[in-house]
């Protein structure tokens, strides 16, 4: 069974930090080595979405199309997300919003950075997205300006994470491929 993995960068901030932390991810899950299952980042900055509810204009219109296209052809997801005022991301949000089936039965890991690795934020967002039959996963990645950047407060900041999230990350992976894939049976038809 083939299995596709987005990694979702959540935040579309000037000067974001979330870039090398979703290259990071790519590249540790690509030195895994794990048969048939690819990885891709998935940018939310490529996707001019309007604010739910307001009325789409052509272009708008087309990015929640390719929006809503690229997140369905993933089997899970790995969500890279800042946070900012203790939740993630107000364009991570309202993308999300224009998702459901689309995300139906699949499942989702976090990886997050900031002051306190985006933990408050993760813990609001992981009840909004239960409710979309997300399965996410237990572990999760919380990457903390002061021990795993250098130089945090200016443009030249550096990601350096440390040597102790490796293992994380690797039963991070573990549990997002066993549900993705048993997700991936259960929508094929093959459990009922």
């Amino acid at each position: 069974m083939s299995v596709k993995i987005g990694i979702v960068l959540g935040s579309i901030r000037e000067g974001r930090a979330g870039e090398a932390v979703a290259k990071w991810v790519l590249e540790n899950a690509q030195n895994r080595n794990d048969e048939n299952v690819t990885y891709e980042i998935v940018d939310l900055k490529s996707f001019d979405l309007p604010f739910l509810g307001l009325a789409p204009n052509e272009s708008q219109g087309a990015a929640i199309k390719k929006w809503s296209e690229t997140m369905a052809s993933f089997d899970g997801y790995v969500l890279v997300t800042p946070e900012y005022n203790h939740v993630v991301p107000g364009a991570l949000q309202n993308a999300f919003q224009f998702l459901q089936p689309e995300v139906a039965n699949k499942a989702l890991a976090f990886v997050g950075y900031g002051w306190l690795g985006a933990a408050r934020g993760i813990v609001g967002f992981r009840a909004h997205l239960a409710y979309q039959q997300i399965a996410m996963t237990q572990q999760q990645i919380n990457l903390s300006f002061p021990t795993d950047f250098e130089n945090v407060m200016t443009p030249q900041q550096a990601f350096k994470p440390g040597a102790w999230h490796d293992q994380e990350l690797n039963t991070l992976f573990t549990q997002l491929l066993g549900w993705s894939k048993a997700l991936k049976a259960l929508r094929d038809g093959q459990i009922k």
